[in-house]
């Protein structure tokens, strides 16, 4: 049987079975860290994605995203955490396990926040022997763009 997601398959499957085992305070844990990885490294982690891999390899990397932002999405609404940021760090850490060592350090930048309940996520063998990568400090939003609606 082929693997669905390619060679990272078996490791996205345990990922989306850890998710569901999530309590509402590590739910509540990856919320907040999601929240303290600015944006633009986010940004430029995806982009590095869209970089390295072709559009046909991008299939499996976003059906793992979405298989693991729908589990979250259950684990959240099980649990009674309706915080959208939870679903947003599952999205980003399927996307980074199937994508994998070809992204880099940049594999760091979209695990963290779920690397803080799930160790198994951090550090990537990517970063090994590297400094690690810390995401800058979240800048609070600009309070004229809040009014306008955008971010």
């Amino acid at each position: 049987m082929k693997p669905i997601f390619g060679p990272q398959t078996q490791r996205l499957l345990a990922f989306v079975a850890d998710l569901r085992d999530l309590s509402p305070a590590e739910v509540d844990r990856v919320t907040n860290a999601w929240k303290q990885v600015r944006g633009l490294d986010r940004a430029e982690a995806w982009a590095q994605l869209q970089r390295v891999t072709t559009e046909h390899e991008r299939y499996p990397i976003l059906a793992a995203a979405s298989t693991a932002r729908r589990t979250a999405m259950d684990t959240a609404r099980r649990l009674l955490r309706p915080d959208w940021a939870f679903w947003a760090a599952a999205w980003d850490a399927a996307a980074a396990i199937i994508a994998g060592d070809r992204i880099g350090s940049h594999y760091d930048v979209l695990t963290a926040p779920l690397a803080t309940v799930m160790p198994s996520l951090a550090p990537s063998r990517s970063s090994a022997g590297h400094a690690a990568h810390a995401p800058a400090p979240r800048v609070p939003p600009d309070p004229v763009r809040s009014r306008s609606g955008y971010p």
